[in-house]
């Protein structure tokens, strides 16, 4: 009797894993993401997609982390406490010439850079130019020698391109949150800074701040050319993709459908999603409704902002030692995304 009993408890246990395991195979795991935010430019089209539950329909559960600036976003990629992360190429491209694991940009997110120099407010009758910016505190996203964000590269730019000493400027971190900064709009910590959207519109429109450059300036963007350079990509480890290529192209297809969806889409529908109210709501439509090529319709890379990516690449970082190894291709893997003309 004992002997029966005992098989019945084998034959249920086995019944019970049986159930459970197809349960258990169907929750794929979460993905780990970092991407600079929250609530900017770079950030809403991955919260879209968790919010919309548009990653989990793409068997990749995303498990968003919000950093300070591209640089943190390397970082935290480099010592694999995420799986992907999202932020601009031109920082990517240094990080790989200096050193360490190799990274790749696998889909593109946006397709019109925004990145807007401001000043703060009270500053207005002083500063009117670019060349106006010496002997002045200018904020950047993040603040690394090795992992020099886009923002650094692009404020470094200017200032060569308008007779600027670089060591006549003090570059701070100021973040990629609207809190940092407008806070460092407010404590005077900053006189200018290179922003994201929506942020700067917002700056603007709260009195805190003016506009003294944009990349989405047609006369601006003419003025300094290489400024149309591709942004924000989704970027993993070259290892980790040929170790998990099916993860990679589960991200691509996340991405590519999100993009999908806010094309396809008016702004206030974007708004209403993510459940944006008042001056946060204005500012981003704002932006929405100014350069509605802001984000890449399909993911896919597009070989004339490649080009331009790497032209600008070379021009802001003329003094690096390792410039002469630059290779694009070995940097963007498009077999999921594609590219585009």
């Amino acid at each position: 009797m004992h002997r029966r009993h005992a098989l019945l408890s084998v034959v249920a246990t086995a019944g019970a894993a049986a159930l459970t395991a197809p349960a258990r195979a169907r929750t794929p795991r979460a993905a780990a993401l970092a991407v600079p935010g929250p609530r900017n430019s770079v950030s809403l089209p991955l919260e879209l997609a968790q919010r919309l539950g548009l990653d989990r329909d793409a068997g990749l559960p995303l498990r968003l982390s919000f950093v300070g600036g591209g640089g943190v976003a390397i970082q935290e990629l480099r010592v694999r406490n995420v799986e992907f992360a999202v932020f601009g190429m031109p920082a990517m491209l240094r990080a790989n010439l200096t050193g360490g694991p190799h990274m790749v940009a696998l889909a593109a997110i946006d397709d019109l850079p925004l990145y807007t120099l401001v000043v703060r407010a009270d500053l207005r009758g002083s500063i009117r130019r670019v060349r106006d910016l010496a002997g002045r505190t200018l904020g950047v996203h993040s603040n690394a020698l090795q992992a020099k964000t886009t923002s650094h590269q692009l404020a470094e730019f200017l200032l060569r391109r308008n007779e600027v000493a670089l060591d006549s400027v003090k570059f701070v971190a100021a973040g990629q949150s609207w809190e940092t900064q407008s806070a460092a709009m407010r404590s005077r910590s900053v006189d200018a800074s290179m922003c994201d959207e929506p942020f700067a519109t917002r700056l603007q429109d709260e009195g805190l701040a003016f506009r003294i450059f944009s990349t989405g300036d047609p006369q601006d963007a003419a003025a300094n050319p290489g400024t149309g350079f591709l942004r924000a990509v989704l970027v993993a480890l070259k290892d980790e993709v040929d170790a998990a290529p099916e993860r990679a192209a589960a991200a691509v297809r996340l991405v590519q459908r999100v993009l999908g969806w806010i094309a396809s889409r008016p702004p206030e529908q974007f708004a209403d999603a993510l459940a944006m109210q008042g001056a946060e709501r204005e500012a981003m439509l704002a932006v929405a409704r100014a350069y509605p090529r802001q984000y890449s319709r399909d993911g896919r890379f597009p070989a004339g902002q490649l080009a331009e990516t790497e032209a600008f690449f070379r021009a802001s970082n003329a003094d690096l030692p390792q410039l002469a190894g630059l290779r694009l291709a070995d940097m963007v893997f498009d077999r999921w995304a594609g590219r585009r003309p």
